[in-house]
């Protein structure tokens, strides 16, 4: 039988918009540190390039660069292939198997952030984010 945490057990918790602000803030600072001290690497796509990762694996993040409008940095396109797992995802803490992006938030938490719509949470303001 799986054990579900009570509140203040390690239980699961939805971020409010401050935190995670501060936490992708951190994430940030941490990949430009990686950049600086050598632990990381950015890539200059050239046409025909084919790179293979794994985004669950993988910390990464698109260049400031790839935000700007193509008449600033050029055409952008990029394809991304998805494979499907062994098995179904399947979170015990009552998220839904599969979410409509475009829907309403599929929790009732009132602390978590949801953005309906495919974009993304944009924590700078100076970051135009499209997807």
């Amino acid at each position: 039988m799986e054990h579900t945490p009570e509140k203040g057990e390690n239980a699961f918790r939805l971020l409010n918009e401050d935190e995670m602000k501060r936490l992708f803030n951190e994430y940030n600072d941490l990949l430009n540190a990686g950049l600086e001290h050598g632990y990381a690497q950015a890539y200059e796509y050239d046409q025909g390039d084919c790179i293979v990762i794994d985004n669950l694996a993988i910390a990464h993040r698109a260049a400031p660069e790839a935000h700007k409008s193509a008449k600033e940095q050029g055409l952008r396109i990029v394809h991304r292939t998805t494979v499907q797992a062994p098995m179904d995802f399947e979170p015990s803490f009552g998220l839904p198997q599969y979410l409509n992006i475009h829907g309403p938030k599929p929790v009732d938490d009132k602390d978590g952030v949801w953005l309906g719509g495919g974009v993304g949470f944009r924590w700078k303001d100076d970051i135009h984010m499209q997807n």
